[in-house]
Parts: C-alpha cells; sequence; structure tokens
C-alpha cells in the first residue's frame, strides 16, 4: 500500500512542490492525513492547499475539510515567467513578453465561481516569477506548434494577496467599474478581452454578488445585488 506521502506527490509538478515548501516553512506538515484526503500543508488546524489548476476539483474536499478546519487555497498568479525551449539538444531562453495579474483567476473561477462560498474557506492568490520548461513533441500539442509544457518552476514569490469572500473580491475591482455592469464594461474598465469580461460578471452572479437589474438592447445589465 502507498503511504499518504506518496498519494499526495505522485503527479506534483515542480511549481506545486515549491510553493507547498514555502508554506510550510513556518512550522507546517506536508502531506498530512485529515479524514479520507491528504492535504498539501498543516498548520495547527489551518489546511493549506496549493492549486496550480483545476480550481473546480477542489469542491468536494474543501466542503469535506472545512467540517473540521480552516482551509486557504492557494493559486498561483503567473505576473512574470521565463521560457525555456529545448529542442535537439538546443536550448534557447527568453522571457515571455505576457505579464499577468490578479485577473487570470476568472478563467479558473469560471468553473468554481462557489469555491468561496464556505465561510471556513479563502483564498490566497500568490503572485509568482516562474521558469517555465518546454520541449519540442511532433505527436502532441499542434496548436501550440508541439511545443510541450515539461515542468515549471518557482523563481520568486513576490507578494500574496488573501481573499475572505466573493463581496470583498468584487470590492477589491468595484472602484474601477460604474454602479451599473455588462461584460463589455467590464472588459473596457479592466482592460481585458471581452470573454474574460463574461467570466467575471458569470462568476459574481453565480456567486449572488451581483444581480439583473435590466437589458441594454440583448446585453444583460447589472447591479450589486440588494441582499448582499
Amino acid at each position: 500500500m502507498r503511504s499518504p506521502k506518496s498519494i499526495g506527490t505522485l503527479s506534483e509538478g515542480s511549481l506545486h512542490r515549491d510553493l507547498k515548501r514555502h508554506y510550510a516553512a513556518l512550522g507546517g506538515l506536508t502531506e498530512q492525513q485529515v479524514g479520507k484526503y491528504v492535504v498539501d500543508v498543516l498548520h495547527e488546524e489551518h489546511i493549506y492547499e496549493i492549486q496550480t489548476a483545476h480550481l473546480a476539483k477542489l469542491e468536494q474536499k474543501l466542503n469535506a475539510l472545512a467540517k473540521s478546519h480552516t482551509v486557504t487555497v492557494v493559486y498561483p498568479i503567473v505576473i512574470s515567467k521565463v521560457l525555456i525551449k529545448r529542442e535537439d539538444g538546443q536550448i534557447s531562453r527568453r522571457k515571455s513578453p505576457r505579464k499577468g495579474s490578479s485577473l487570470d483567476l476568472f478563467h479558473e473561477l469560471v468553473h468554481a465561481p462557489n469555491l468561496l462560498a464556505n465561510v471556513a474557506v479563502d483564498l490566497e492568490l500568490a503572485h509568482v516569477e516562474i521558469e517555465e520548461v518546454r520541449e519540442r513533441d511532433l505527436r502532441r500539442a499542434w496548436r501550440r506548434r508541439h511545443w510541450v509544457v515539461k515542468e515549471r518552476k518557482l523563481l520568486s514569490l513576490n507578494r500574496q494577496e488573501r481573499i475572505a469572500n466573493m463581496r470583498e473580491l468584487f470590492e477589491h475591482y468595484a472602484p474601477e467599474l460604474p454602479s451599473r455592469i455588462t461584460s463589455l464594461t467590464v472588459s473596457q474598465q479592466l482592460a481585458v478581452p471581452r470573454s474574460l469580461g463574461q467570466k467575471f460578471v458569470y462568476c459574481f452572479r453565480q456567486a449572488g454578488i451581483i444581480e439583473q437589474c435590466g437589458k441594454d438592447g440583448n446585453t444583460k445589465v447589472y447591479r450589486l445585488a440588494t441582499d448582499v
């Protein structure tokens, strides 16, 4: 039988492992059994779960853990990336021009808009600089010209941003938004693609933070929910 530690680390990537070490540095224990689950870091009665992708997969686990512990979901925001490409023994290295921001969260949160519904669960955005190693594989990833991500390594953790609930998350962006919003106004005011504006609106509507108050042609208009 595999030990709890081996179960938790079978598919662990470098970025996940590096973040886990950071959050365990102040006396936390890694890969601990809590009920039927193995958690990333246990610090007394508080749990840190590092999730580098697929937030929706955490829902069942969080609901179970929150019955006995407080839980912080740690999600990395890649603000800077160094790309390393390996092909036929040749290695190239360059810095990616893309700069990430906290708004990148909504690409994942759209699949888990009720992530923070439980008062025992909060979210921490870890703003990181990373190194991403890619290798050419002609059998895979044709949309990315066959470049496959092999590893992501933590270079530095610049800052952390703790979010208690969806209302607090919305208030972070509210000063930049009008009192009535659409996916288009969100896109324009926050300078993001319309598709991301749609995800933003969907997340807060599903969480009950905003409500529909009218329409502008075929576009739904939202305001802060009156019972929030």
